[in-house]
């Protein structure tokens, strides 16, 4: 019985919990930025970004131990594995900085009684959109795509930092968009893409919870609705007759609106899709942080009959590209009235 090897294996998921947090904290601290720019010693680090000298060394010296910064000549430098984590960088910002605190309490959950898991709503937004650049965008523009006329204006509820506005403004010059949002923290990270982008007089930004604006008069009649992983959020907090109203209520608003809505399928508990790596890597801590928060996910075949019951017709459905992600548990849905 060889103890040190079981136990590494035992404790593996420590590791991986730490370098997870760890990563999360070399973004966010700025320090990443930093040497991307160019190698800097810890002294130049240690001012520019207010950082303490001592724990700072502690910090690198741990990062230089997992491969993601090396020393040289006095100054630090990201190595190729780092920069190929800092491509990714959104999944950290969602669900490390988004719902670390989601997993810390799922014990104190456990025990039901009402609680719901907490999370960082702004974090969570400003993560998924910046995931949506691999998998939602191209999803829903090969949506659009498919529409019988282009749309001229856009209102995405639950916008997020604006990304996927901003990514279909730059790429179709006639486009109008209106982004709705709860989060003030991501509202205000959207009013600076949007500003940077030179791109106020085509997207405005409410800050407005999705309810609260279909009862306002803030915008004219828009061409298509998009729906990014908002309904399951209105499903986990007012149920499957609270997504029928939200949806007979759009249509009522804007009786000949486009809609595309973009869903995970709840596929769990099928081994064989969860043997997938993607699966295992980002699908299965994505539905177990559903299970202790107040967002539901379904099936596939559920949604479409709920679309149904909503007077919805599905037009298309679309996955995002295999090459980014061929589980196919991601599902765009093109919609309109039936009637």
């Amino acid at each position: 019985m060889n103890v040190e090897q079981d136990l590494v294996v035992a404790i593996e998921p420590i590791r991986q919990m730490t370098l997870a947090i760890c990563t999360n904290h070399f973004f966010e601290s700025g320090i990443y930025a930093k040497l991307d720019g160019a190698p800097c010693s810890l002294t130049e680090i240690s001012q520019q970004l207010s950082l303490e000298p001592n724990r700072l060394e502690g910090l690198l010296n741990y990062l230089r131990n997992e491969n993601l910064v090396f020393q040289q000549d006095g100054k630090y430098e990201l190595t190729e594995r780092a920069r190929l984590v800092g491509k990714y960088k959104a999944w950290y910002t969602m669900l490390v900085g988004g719902y670390t605190e989601t997993f810390v309490q799922v014990g104190e959950c456990l025990k039901g009684q009402g609680r719901w898991a907490t999370r960082d709503v702004g974090k969570v937004g400003i993560g998924s959109c910046g995931i949506s650049h691999y998998d939602a965008i191209p999803l829903t523009q090969r949506l659009m795509s498919k529409m019988e006329q282009p749309a001229s204006t856009m209102l995405d509820l639950g916008c997020g930092n604006a990304m996927y506005l901003v990514e279909f403004c730059k790429t179709m010059p006639q486009l109008r968009a209106c982004g709705v949002e709860p989060s003030k923290a991501a509202c205000d990270s959207a009013q600076s893409i949007v500003s940077k982008e030179g791109l106020e007089n085509r997207i405005s930004i409410v800050n407005k919870s999705v309810r609260e604006f279909l009862q306002s008069e803030d915008v004219d009649e828009p061409d298509l609705l998009v729906l990014g992983f908002i309904l399951q959020e209105v499903l986990g907090q007012e149920g499957r007759s609270g997504v029928i109203d939200f949806l007979v209520s759009v249509l009522r608003r804007y009786p000949k609106i486009t809609l595309i809505v973009i869903e995970v399928d709840n596929q769990v508990s099928n081994p064989t899709v969860m043997e997938h790596r993607l699966a295992k890597a980002y699908y299965n801590p994505y539905y177990l942080i559903h299970e202790f928060t107040e967002q539901q996910l379904m099936t596939d075949s559920w949604w479409e009959e709920l679309f149904a019951e909503a007077g919805l017709q599905v037009l298309a459905k679309d996955h995002p590209d295999s090459a980014v992600d061929s589980t196919n548990l991601e599902i765009g849905y093109l919609l309109r009235g039936a009637n």
